[in-house]
This record gives C-alpha cells, structure tokens and sequence, in this order.
C-alpha cells in the first residue's frame, strides 16, 4: 500500500472517530431533550385536566373556555388518572388505568413525579382544589418524537458515510500534495549514479522543514559518497603505481640480463635485485589484504585486555632491537581495567605499523611505550626520537600510499598509517600524532572503555 493511501486511510479512520462521537453526543443530548420536552407536555396536560374536572367553578367563563379547547388536543396513548387522598379514582371509570398506591402516595410525597414505564412516559401531579387535594396522573407515548429521532438517525447515518468517503477522497488529495516533494526527491536520485554523484538534491529556504533536512542529509550522504568514490579512485591509482614500479623493476632487470651471457656475478646481482622488488611487491600486496579485512571483517569481536596485546606487539617487533625499546605498563592495579571489544588481529596490525614506524624511523634510539587509563579511555602512547614529520606533512600521513619528503630514504609502502588510523576508527578509536622534525614522533592511540 503506498504512502498517501495510507495516510488518507488513518485521517479518514480518525475523522470517523471523532464523527461517529460527535453524532452519537449530538443524538444522545436531542433524545435526552425530547424526553424533558415530552414531559413537559404530559405536565400541562396535567395541569389541564385537572383544570378541565376540578377547577371550574374557580376560574372565569372565558379561562375555562380556554382549558376546554386544549383538553381534547390529546397526546398517543394518553392515559389521565385523577385520585382523591383516600387513593380512590374520581372523574374517570376504575379500569381505564390502574396506578399502585405507593406511585399515587409518590406522588402526594413529591408534588412532581416524572418516570417511564415500558413505552410510555409518566407525569403526576400533586393538585390543591378547594373541594379538596387530588393526585393527578397523565401518561402517554412519544410516537412523534420517537418518529422524528429515527429519522435523525438515518440522516445521521447516511452523513456519516457520505463524510467517510468525501473525507477519504480529501486526505488522498492533500496527502498526494505532501508527499510530492518526496516524489521529486525520489526522481532526481534515481537519476544519481556513480559517474555523476556531483548532483545535489534541491534545497528550499526553509531549512526547518521536514523535507528540506530530508534533503539535506540526502546531500551530505552523496558528499560522503563522492569523497569515497573519489578516494577509492585515487587509492586505485595510486595502488596501480605502487605496483607498476616493482614490476617493472623486476621486468627490466630479467629482460637486461637474459639479452647477453653473463658471467656469475652479475647473474647473482640480478637476482638479488628482483627478490628485492619481489619483497617489496609481496609487501605491498600482504598490506592491501590486510586493508582488505578491515574492510570486510567485522565479525571474530572478543575482549581484548590492550596490556596483553602491547606486549605480544613488543615481542614481534623489538626481538632484534629488545633493547631499544622500553615499556611502561602503567598502574598494575589497573590493568583489568584496560580492556575493549574488538578483533585482535586487527588491533595487533594496527599497533604494529606504529610501533614498526618508530623503530624504523629512530635510527637505534630509544622508543617509549606506555600504556594509560584516563576518564574510562585507555591510551597507548609510542614515542620515538627519530627523523620526525614536518607540521605540514602531519594532516597528510594518514592518506594511502603518502610518504614525507625524509621518509623517502627509507623502505615502506605508506600505507601503514592508513591501514592503522581505519582500524582505530572502526572501534571508535582515535590516533592524534605530535612530532617535531629531527626531535622525534609521538602517537596516541585513545578507546574508549
């Protein structure tokens, strides 16, 4: 079912509530008000008939002229009892109506009854005449007013379902109006690929409004989109370089060799050179695997105590500089405490392109690690006295295949840094680098705990 028909479904559904309310309200409160009214009427006739058989003789010629012409004016069903004080029927035969003693001795309590008894509708009245004190009862059906509320109720009910459908017919229309910047919407993304992901959805001056953020953020995604598209793109290139240059190198070097014979020695020196781009090749390729699985390995999560995972790093890379490399666990008290949900061999990969940086880059000096816990975050901090990176250089190391200008005299593929500030992130983690050229670097690795 589609949105608008939906939409006009519930306002209709509501608005039907609300009406069927309001027109049961409206017929309860008139029904209610031709029952006052009936009994009303009942009261003056009995207050008629009571004139008409007692009051005679106290009233004028033309007063009673008056009552004689509204006595005959009977209601349906009309039924009128008149009693002494003795409960005996006066005026009237005995088995026309029979009224018990206690509603006639109702009456003598109260003055004023009013009650209804199967169909019909009762008034009595307690009446003072000066040949004596009498219980008048009237009692009489309602067929005109019961007449006119069937009547109300069939147009009531027809209404009701005439509304229901103009009702239905109106939401569908204003729905169809509402949700047509929607439409628009709809049509100019389905006219976004990958090759034109510049377009931007239009956006009105009302930034307020509930289709504009709509749009908004449809544009920020496609700016995100852009950017990735656009970085993927370089990484390709830059990767395709990357690669290009190894092989070439070991292409050139088979090719010089095998156009002439050659004595050992230089047969030697040509296979030294190819296993030494083959290496670099190999490196390269085992890196974009590894950026690979942050790409696409989110599962194996487990609780990683970091402590335990620094000192595995240290162990794999400070085996031939043990010496050079001095760690600080921190508080032992704490080391509980120093513990995030996240893949390891991610973690591990990420830590060691940093700790492998800083041996690399250090020259045999001396690399500091330690390991913190501050405001629920754990830190690792690896700091070498090195080379150092160029304050403008800083923002820039964390792209693919970047490598500093003083970077350049040493081997690495320069997506080391890359690989470990996407791994960072992924478990909401951040990398922040201080480093001052030919001082040294320091790089904070932050989770939160």
């Amino acid at each position: 079912m589609k949105v608008k028909d939906r939409l006009s479904l519930q306002f209709t559904f509501l608005f039907g509530v609300v009406l069927f309310s309001v027109l049961i309200g409206i017929y309860l409160l008139e029904d209610s008000n031709r029952k006052i009214n009936f009994y009303e009427k009942l009261e003056d006739r009995a207050f008629i008939a009571a004139e008409f058989y007692l009051a005679q003789d106290n009233m004028s010629k033309e007063n009673f002229s008056q009552v004689l012409k509204k006595y005959p004016q009977s209601l349906s069903n009309e039924v009128v009892s008149i009693y002494n004080d003795t409960y005996q029927p006066v005026f009237i035969k005995e088995d026309t109506a029979r009224w018990s003693k206690q509603q006639i001795q109702n009456v003598i309590n109260s003055k004023k009854i009013r009650f209804s008894q199967g169909t019909q509708q009762v008034v009595g009245i307690y009446y003072v005449d000066n040949s004596g004190n009498f219980e008048v009862i009237v009692s009489a059906t309602d067929d005109a007013g019961k007449e006119t509320m069937r009547t109300l109720s069939y147009i009531m009910f027809f209404s009701f379902l005439v509304s229901l459908v103009i009702t239905f017919f109106l939401g569908r229309l204003f729905a169809t109006i509402a949700l047509r910047p929607i439409s628009r919407i709809i049509d100019n993304i389905k006219t976004i690929r990958s090759t034109n992901l510049n377009m931007r959805l239009e956006v009105g001056k009302l930034t307020h409004d509930e289709i504009n953020q709509l749009s908004i953020t449809v544009n920020n995604l496609l700016e995100h989109l852009e950017q990735s598209f656009q970085a993927q793109q370089s990484f390709i290139m830059n990767a395709s370089h990357e690669l290009k240059t190894p092989i070439t190198s070991i292409l050139g070097n088979a090719e010089i060799t095998l156009r002439n014979n050659r004595d050992p020695e230089e047969y030697k020196q040509a296979l030294t050179s190819i296993v030494k781009e083959a290496e670099k090749l190999n490196e390269i390729m085992s890196t974009l695997l590894e950026l690979a699985q942050v790409n696409l390995d989110k599962s194996a999560l487990q609780q990683i105590r970091i402590d335990e995972l620094l000192w595995e790093v240290v162990d794999e890379w400070g085996k031939p500089q043990a010496s050079i490399i001095k760690v600080d666990y921190g508080n032992p008290a704490e080391l509980a405490n120093y513990t995030i949900m996240a893949n390891r061999r991610l973690l591990f990969i990420a830590l060691s392109n940093i700790l492998k940086n800083a041996i690399k880059f250090s020259g045999n000096k001396p690399v500091h690690c330690k390991l913190s816990c501050i405001n629920n975050q754990v830190i690792i901090s690896i700091k070498d006295n090195g080379i150092g990176i160029d304050a403008n250089d800083i923002v820039k190391i964390f792209q693919p295949f970047y490598r500093s200008a003083n970077a350049q005299v040493f081997e690495g593929s320069g997506i080391g840094l890359y690989l470990t500030d996407r791994i960072v992130r992924l478990y909401n983690g951040k990398v922040e680098v201080q480093s001052k050229l030919k001082e040294g670097t320091e790089f904070k690795v932050t989770f939160p705990i």
